[in-house]
């Protein structure tokens, strides 16, 4: 597999665990990396609906931003502790940069103790894992390493970018629909590339990022409607507090009882 688009074979939707690992390298890990810096240029506003949920926790509480990125949450609140974790060298270096306090991690694995925080953030994370069960196990990590009462709050992008006759702001104004999927990508699970600013056409994707002379390829799992909560229904430890549609993305608010 490669993340250039001009190669004429396409990576395929993951049937082992191997498969998921090295697409989710290959477009993901290593496309993060190479776009880091320009990634970061594009992500500087906190989502206001993310910054409401770090205010409801008492001061001097700890937090984890797990895929913090290059640290847009890390500095919402100054009397409480808030430490990150991304799978991306060049997004933790923009952190370090910043002085904030991250370590190397990947989210189905996190090495920290169980039941160590008082609340957990998982921003635009889950979507770029590849199968159902490894992004089972990366809800099960958050959950883990949440104190009892701790809660989390996990947002992925939504395959239906029109909710309640709304477009998200994803969707560009007067955009062209994109052309229908070829049953040849049906055929052999091959991957479409989506049509950036368009309605998704199948939960599992490639999503170009254009650098100059270079347009690269990220993987994307978009969830349908209820379908985060569906999987975090799995973890009997996790009581759903909220669920809601924030511009074109699923989140789901969700505390440790046990």
């Amino acid at each position: 597999m490669s993340n250039a688009s001009s190669r004429s074979t396409l990576p395929t939707l993951p049937i082992s665990d191997f498969d998921a690992s090295h697409l989710e390298e290959e477009h993901v890990h290593k496309v993060y990396n190479d776009i880091a810096h320009n990634f970061s240029d594009t992500r500087h506003k906190p989502w206001p609906r993310v910054v409401d949920f770090l205010r409801l926790f008492p001061s001097g509480s700890l937090i984890l931003d797990v895929g913090c990125g290059n640290g847009k949450y890390m500095n919402i609140r100054d009397d409480f502790m808030m430490i990150g974790c991304d799978r991306s060298e060049g997004l933790l270096k923009i952190c370090r940069d910043r002085g904030y306090q991250v370590f190397l991690s990947d989210c189905m694995k996190i090495p920290v103790p169980t039941n160590m925080f008082d609340g957990a953030i998982c921003i635009a994370v889950l979507h770029h894992i590849s199968t159902e069960n490894r992004r089972l196990a990366a809800l099960r990590e958050i959950v883990r390493l949440l104190k009892p009462g701790g809660q989390a709050l996990v947002t992925v992008w939504a395959k239906e970018q029109e909710v309640e006759n709304k477009k998200s702001t994803y969707i560009t104004k007067n955009a062209k629909p994109p052309c229908p999927i070829h049953s040849t990508h049906e055929e052999t699970k091959e991957l479409s590339i989506h049509t950036p600013r368009t309605e998704f056409q199948r939960s599992d994707c490639l999503v170009p990022w254009t650098k100059p002379n270079e347009k690269l390829l990220r993987y994307y799992h978009v969830f349908v409607r209820h379908e985060l909560e569906r999987t975090l229904t799995h973890i009997p430890e996790a009581k759903i507090v909220n669920s809601y549609n924030d511009d074109g993305n699923w989140c789901i608010i969700f505390m440790k009882i046990a």
